[in-house]
């Protein structure tokens, strides 16, 4: 979870949307589940912006399943 956040923050300008799945995926099984929803938002809205339409179905099963609202 150290690593993630790391690289995370070192590209916190801009985001990486991979990254923030990546991140929510992580805190999701470290029992964060707040970190985890927090995470997938942000890879969400970065992954609509970007046209990804992969990431978005991705992120808003992930946010479903851990009861986001």
């Amino acid at each position: 979870m150290k690593w993630i956040d790391k690289a995370v923050d070192m590209t916190k300008d801009e985001p990486r949307f991979w990254y923030l799945r990546q991140q929510s995926l992580i805190h999701a099984k470290a029992g964060n589940k707040e970190g985890a929803i927090a995470a997938a938002k942000a890879s969400l809205a970065a992954a609509e912006k970007a046209g990804n339409t992969d990431y978005v179905k991705m992120n808003k099963a992930s946010l479903k399943e851990w009861g986001a609202k």
